[in-house]
């Protein structure tokens, strides 16, 4: 996953953009409209100022509710929809589960975290893999689900990862639960290019310093 650092300063980027679409939007119709910031303060039941803030991006926080009410005013609804960036958060369990198996990994084999994914032409690109086990001119990219939900969305995150940085080996790791053990059952023809992998051969693999293969392992 990206950082928290680099996340937020992206959140507050996208943030100042769509500030500034609405700034122009609805300065643009108040114009039109021959309607003073005081007076449309007034309908609002805010200062002038605060208008004038809002169209000349000075508000340091925009809510959605003095959006939707100024751009209601002057013609306009304002939709907010959100979308998926590829970025996933972790809970408090995962760190921990991942690191127990990253600690069975033998020389010559080497590990890293947060691995980010090569960046595609210009664009920003936010997602990284878990973990990255590399050695022997081989990197297996590991991905560790606690929890499994939509198993849909989760293999085509993973597909979408491996094919835009193609590894040599990828290991899904799942918690060992009875919610994934029965979810893993009913959904078995999802993962047809995931083989399970006895997590006892992968801790051997990793100990003896060698890939352990594509697979799924419950840990």
């Amino acid at each position: 996953m990206a950082s928290n650092d680099r996340l937020l300063y992206r959140a507050r980027q996208r943030a100042r953009r769509i500030h500034a679409d609405l700034a122009t939007e609805f300065r643009r119709l108040r114009v039109e409209s021959g309607i003073s910031q005081r007076e449309l303060g007034r309908r609002l039941g805010v200062s002038a100022d605060k208008i004038w803030k809002v169209e000349h991006e000075r508000l340091p926080r925009l809510s959605i509710v003095d959006a939707c009410e100024m751009g209601v005013l002057l013609g306009l609804d304002v939709s907010v929809r959100a979308y998926a960036n590829g970025v996933r958060l972790r809970d408090a369990g995962q760190a921990p589960r991942l690191l127990n198996l990253l600690s069975n990994v033998g020389a010559p084999l080497v590990y890293r975290t947060d691995v980010p994914l090569p960046r595609r032409d210009d664009a920003q690109e936010l997602r990284a893999w878990d973990a990255i086990v590399h050695g022997r001119d081989e990197r297996t990219a590991i991905e560790l689900e606690s929890r499994l939900m939509d198993v849909q969305a989760t293999t085509r995150r993973h597909n979408l990862k491996r094919r835009d940085d193609p590894v040599d080996h990828f290991l899904l790791v799942v918690a060992d639960t009875k919610h994934n053990r029965r979810v893993l059952a009913q959904f078995a023809d999802l993962l047809p290019d995931l083989p399970r992998l006895r997590t006892a051969s992968v801790l051997a693999a990793l100990r003896a310093g060698r890939h352990p293969g594509t697979g799924l392992v419950l840990l």
